[in-house]
């Protein structure tokens, strides 16, 4: 693990938060003026097309280096999806929740610095979700991709 200070994590929160590709370059890479990049940047961020421009960091640099698929089954009704929904989504180590179909009702993708951490999210967190009947843990081995690339995307008409 990389040795941080006070300082390091301060700017990767802030690169966390403000991250932006250099749009000038950009433009004189695809042939366009700064201007007209510059706005159709604004025009998809403003849509939705491009949520977010994050730092992508390696998860062993930063001390979370186990990353854990965790299938958790819960006894829902429209009541408490809001809440379950929330709980999932305010767990520290959960990076990821998806509502799925199936014999399970989320996926979870946990990231933490060691097993014992990922069963405590287990054993201690998830135990205390309204309706939890059950988890699945998987433990990642490797990971050949772990993000959406540009090139994947389909442009329609190209």
């Amino acid at each position: 693990m990389t040795d941080l200070d006070d300082v390091d994590r301060r700017l990767l929160h802030r690169l966390a938060e403000q991250l932006r590709p250099d749009l000038a370059t950009v433009a004189d890479e695809i042939g366009a003026t700064p201007a007209d990049v510059e706005q159709r940047f604004r025009r998809l961020v403003d849509s939705g097309v491009v949520r977010e421009c994050v730092a992508r960091l390696d998860p062993a640099s930063v001390g979370i280096g186990t990353t854990a698929f965790v299938m958790v089954r819960i006894a829902q009704n429209s009541d408490n999806y809001p809440v379950v929904r929330q709980m999932l989504a305010d767990l520290e180590s959960v990076e990821e929740a998806h509502a799925v179909s199936g014999d399970f009702d989320w996926v979870l993708k946990v990231r933490c610095a060691t097993l014992t951490e990922v069963q405590n999210v287990v054993t201690a967190h998830l135990s205390l979700v309204p309706g939890f009947i059950r988890a699945q843990t998987w433990i990642v081995m490797d990971t050949a991709c772990d993000y959406v690339n540009a090139d994947r995307v389909r442009l329609v008409g190209a």
